[in-house]
């Protein structure tokens, strides 16, 4: 029944956000009384920490499946960049989150480290199997990678440029991967 409950509060806060949604409307969508989610959880605020909780933890788990897999290089970038996880996080509720609940908010910028973390190492092991280009400058991409990280986070940003965070972190890779100067112009700054 707990995870039947967290289904719904999942639902609700995509629909709703964290603060807009009621403990009356998930009683009334799953069709019981308060009476019975308050034997599960002690409140809204409870729901709401393990539904960040479910979801941070399945998409930390995803990005070690993913990192410790067989599959490509560019496979396992995309798969952490794009880890599945439990329930959806949507973008619009982050402002919620670091406004209303900083403690969820803290979890969610330790899993934006975590991942790049992972993401660091493994352009490191790429680097050392000849995957990369060997003038790669690991320190300066790493602060591209922190920085630009923040972007996907920024609802601003993103309505301002009519993008998802998914399309946002696939254009990022696309640059940082592919580059911005065409195949045939070269650098001509590099001697």
């Amino acid at each position: 029944m707990k995870n039947k409950i967290l289904d719904a509060v999942a639902q609700l806060i995509e629909q709703y956000g964290l603060k807009k949604f009621t403990v009356d409307e998930l009683a009334a969508e799953l069709h019981i009384s308060k009476k019975t989610l308050y034997q599960y959880f002690s409140g809204k605020d409870e729901m709401i920490r393990e539904y960040f909780e479910k979801t941070l933890e399945s998409d930390r788990q995803n990005v070690l499946d993913t990192v410790g897999s067989d599959r490509s290089f560019p496979d396992k970038i995309h798969a952490i960049v794009h880890s599945s996880h439990r329930y959806r996080l949507p973008v619009r509720i982050m402002d919620e989150a670091k406004q209303f609940y900083p403690d969820e908010w803290a979890k969610v910028k330790d899993l934006k480290q975590f991942k790049l973390d992972e993401f660091q190492k493994l352009l490191k092991q790429a680097s050392d199997e000849g995957i990369l280009r060997p003038d790669v400058h690991f320190g300066i991409l790493s602060a591209m990678l922190e920085r630009v990280s923040d972007l996907f986070l920024d609802t601003d940003f993103l309505l301002e440029n009519g993008m998802k965070a998914t399309q946002a972190i696939d254009e990022v890779l696309n640059i940082i991967i592919g580059g911005i100067v065409k195949k045939d112009e070269g650098t001509p700054w590099k001697h």
